[in-house]
């Protein structure tokens, strides 16, 4: 995932008028950590079958504290023990293995170009129309993206999703009550299993959801699944998200965290959940065998449930069928779908546009024929994905942190991004839109389904660029 922060001065209202260029928003900065230091080591307890009874109170006898359990998964996450204390539970009745958790990244590199703020005083006059047409969204003109599949002309039928449908966003959390997602995300449901940016919250924002987005990434993500369409649309302007906060303002989160968050998805209710996350180049299988076993648990656990999956391919620019030794987490997982990327290969201004050949594969996109499900759009240098930039997206600078999308009421900043991230969940809109159409718990009708209703943009067939081809949201709703 690659992002800029674009600059969307608002140039003509609703009311047809003109305004001047407002200036860039000033940035809040502070002094504060982006991690936790000193932070406990994690290790993951592989069972070898039902759990015991006394696992918490053995791992509590030598000195440690059992962060996470799943029977469905078959694991446990532990912390605070010592190399003795891990080798001692490795040997303990009903535990497998004992192994040290995975770190998984989102992205390191952070891009902000010149910021800007669009004074959105008058955007209440297009949220009525953009209710049930998300196309009038006040910003939808520079939305290629959601053109490219189609998502219009699916509007305009009235297709707008369901409030009984519910996407997952395993991800940095989302902005809950911001521009566009006021009202979308069922808090209830939300978690987080990231504690990274408890030291932001108490000391900038006391009193925000725990699920509160300190990167950036997850609410944009997630504005793509379904947005209330004020200032930017989503493929579904009624669909429920829940927060499944896997990743802290860093952008760094564990193997661990992200298999506990989606067991939390399918025991929680969500229809289909979206992993824009994964391990840079994948993983070597040769001495990885506990981990792959416990990921495919838990993919299998999530399909039993009836959710679908969707994940990202990663950002590579490799060919996913040609190492077999490395495990291509999550494309390699069980049911899942994999999406690659597309993107513009030219544009007058990546914002605002025109943008040329909207569906070239995007250079960076993991690929493989055998690996790679449906692509969509995902953005490129000649033309970003957007969206409202979360608030309180924490910006390290040096020593300091800066929060430059934190605009003053009646404002909003926004942000481009690109990356198989935002491919993902554009197919994870479309699944949340047939679920509605189609019906729940039935993972494998679904991605048949969706694979029925594609434009087969490369050579006839599965192609290493498109998988079986891009999806479009109108073709998937009118089998």
């Amino acid at each position: 995932m690659r992002r800029i922060a674009l600059p969307l001065a608002a140039v003509v209202v609703v009311a047809a008028c003109a305004d001047d260029p407002v200036q860039p928003t000033p940035a809040r900065t502070a002094h504060a950590s982006l991690a936790v230091a000193g932070a406990p080591q994690r290790y993951v307890v592989d069972f070898n079958g039902p759990r015991r009874n006394d696992f918490a109170a053995r791992v509590s006898a030598l000195g440690g504290t059992v962060d996470f359990i799943s029977d469905g998964g078959g694991f446990a996450t532990v912390s605070g023990l010592s190399a003795q204390a891990v080798a001692s539970l490795g040997m303990a009745p009903g535990v497998s293995s004992v192994f040290e958790d995975v770190v998984i990244e989102l992205s390191a590199a952070r891009s902000l170009g010149e910021l800007a703020s669009a004074n959105v005083s008058d955007v209440a006059a297009v949220e009525p129309a953009s209710i049930a047409n998300p196309a009038a969204s006040f910003r939808h003109a520079y939305q290629w993206n959601m053109r490219a599949i189609k998502a219009d002309a699916a509007w305009l039928q009235g297709n707008l999703g369901s409030p009984t449908v519910t996407a997952a966003i395993l991800d940095s959390g989302i902005d809950y009550d911001g521009y566009d997602m006021n009202g979308m995300v069922d808090l209830a449901r939300s978690v987080s299993f990231s504690t990274s940016d408890n030291a932001l919250i108490n000391a900038f924002f006391p009193g925000r959801n725990a699920i509160d987005d300190f990167n950036g990434h997850g609410t944009n993500v997630a504005t793509q699944v379904s947005s209330n369409a004020t200032l930017f649309a989503g493929v579904n302007s009624r669909a429920r998200l829940m927060a499944v906060k896997v990743f802290g303002a860093s952008g760094t989160g564990t193997v661990s965290a992200g298999l506990a968050g989606l067991i939390w998805a399918a025991d929680h209710g969500a229809d289909v959940a979206n992993l824009s996350l994964g391990l840079k180049g994948g993983l070597d299988k040769a001495g990885s065998g506990q981990f792959v076993g416990i990921t495919n648990r838990v993919f299998n656990y999530a399909h039993r449930a009836g959710m679908v999956v969707v994940v990202a391919s990663g950002n590579d620019g490799l060919n996913l069928d040609n190492d077999g030794r490395t495990f291509a987490a999550y494309c390699e997982s069980p049911h899942v779908i994999c999406v690659s990327a597309t993107g513009p290969t030219a544009s007058g201004s990546a914002s605002t546009g025109p943008w040329t050949n909207v569906d070239a594969g995007a250079s960076y996109s993991n690929t493989g024929r055998n690996s790679i499900t449906v692509s969509a759009p995902g953005g490129t240098v000649a033309g970003y994905v957007t969206s409202v930039c979360a608030r309180h997206a924490a910006f390290p600078a040096g020593q300091s942190i800066s929060f430059p999308c934190n605009a003053p009421p009646g404002f909003f900043a926004a942000i481009g991004m690109a990356g198989t991230s935002q491919a993902a969940p554009h197919v994870t809109g479309v699944v949340a839109q047939m679920i509605a159409k189609y019906g729940k718990r039935q993972p494998s009708q679904i991605k048949q389904m969706l694979l029925n209703g594609l434009d087969d943009l490369g050579p006839p067939g599965p192609d290493d660029v498109y998988g079986a081809g891009r999806v479009n949201l109108l073709k998937a709703l009118s089998q």
